[in-house]
């Protein structure tokens, strides 16, 4: 067997790279090639590196029909999968509740999939193949979301009737208002830190919660709030007095939710005695699309809240009035940019006098 190969200066320079950055055995096969272009027949290259004549001609020939890529590894099938059909059975399986198969967890984990699989379809397979074969399936480790119930409100149409005429008035001041509670406990959320060095963020001995009554007028961007102990309809209607304050004149109308304190009987009968303050309810299920003031919380809660311990009340409360007096009238106007608020901001001027405007803020 007679093979002499002759190479070009850029082949050469090819096969010297391919040496340095090959794995050992196609490093040596780029050497046989080399080898030979220095004028060595098989049988020395054969001796010289330590394989059989047979070997280095296969590779000589090899590179003499298809060049340097020749000389790499041919892809191995290796050993058949010893359940060929995992990846569609894991598809099926985790695309369904774990309720649904009579497990108590809400959610599906690699062990507890792995234990089914074992159960019910009699295959056992390691957790790290379990993993490798959710991600083939297009399945990812992550957190769950919360979502509203998927029921509709049957007064959906008339609510929302009632919504876009109430947006079309010019001359009525429009307010979207909502109540929400601030912790001394801490709300947790993702921040940077050195890796090994989880941030640890203290608790406080004993909880305890402000309620936020607030009310943000969709044309001007003002907002008015109120601190208070709980969240009762008597402290729901005060801040409905307060706001006849704050807009001494004109149809006054108050964007809310369903909640049991904006529909109890102590309401009504107030309402009944105010004419001016008139609630258009949201439809069910879809407040935090309709009422604008959510982001208002939203904002609150991570300028203040987040990864921070407040030690008393009084703390709590300094910290929620410096967030709102910050906030101007414009800005808050950018937060809660939404369809509802555009919709509003056609026409009329809802603006409350500036001293009322003091006075609310900064009642507790």
């Amino acid at each position: 067997m007679t093979v002499r190969i002759c190479l070009t200066e850029e082949q050469r320079s090819e096969l010297r790279q391919l040496a340095q950055e090959a794995v050992g055995r196609v490093s040596e096969r780029a050497h046989f090639v080399l080898l030979s272009d220095q004028g060595k027949d098989v049988q020395e290259i054969a001796a010289l590196m330590g394989y059989t004549a047979q070997t280095v001609y296969t590779w000589l020939h090899r590179y003499q029909r298809r060049g340097a890529a020749a000389l790499g590894d041919e892809p191995h099938s290796g050993r058949p999968p010893r359940y060929p059909l995992l990846v569609l059975i894991v598809a099926a399986q985790a695309c369904m509740s774990p309720l649904c198969y009579g497990y108590v967890q809400g959610c599906w984990t690699v062990r507890l999939l792995a234990t089914h699989l074992r159960q019910h379809f009699h295959t056992a397979v390691g957790l790290a193949t379990l993993r490798r074969a959710l991600v083939c399936a297009e399945y990812a480790w992550g957190r769950a979301k919360l979502v509203l119930p998927k029921g509709r409100d049957p007064q959906e149409a008339d609510k929302l009737r009632r919504l876009d005429e109430v947006l079309a008035c010019p001359d009525a001041t429009i307010l979207s208002a909502d109540e929400c509670d601030m912790h001394l406990m801490p709300v947790i959320r993702g921040t940077w830190h050195p890796k090994g060095r989880q941030v640890e963020v203290p608790t406080p001995g004993q909880n305890k919660k402000r309620g936020v009554f607030g009310a943000v007028n969709l044309r001007t961007g003002q907002f008015l709030y109120h601190l208070a102990d709980r969240k009762r309809s008597v402290e729901f209607i005060a801040f409905l007095a307060d706001l006849l304050v704050a807009y001494p004149a004109g149809p006054l109308y108050v964007l809310v939710d369903n909640c049991s304190i904006h529909t109890s009987k102590a309401t009504l009968k107030w309402l009944q005695a105010h004419a001016r303050v008139n609630l258009v309810y949201l439809p069910a299920y879809a407040g935090h699309k309709y009422n604008p003031i959510e982001k208002m919380w939203w904002a609150l809660k991570g300028e203040i809240a987040a990864n921070r311990c407040f030690r008393t009340l009084a703390e709590l409360d300094k910290a929620i009035r410096r967030h709102f007096r910050k906030a101007t009238p414009e800005g808050n106007l950018a937060l809660i940019n939404s369809l509802v608020v555009r919709k509003a901001c056609t026409a009329g001027n809802g603006q409350p006098t500036m001293a009322c405007e003091n006075q609310l803020s900064m009642a507790a």
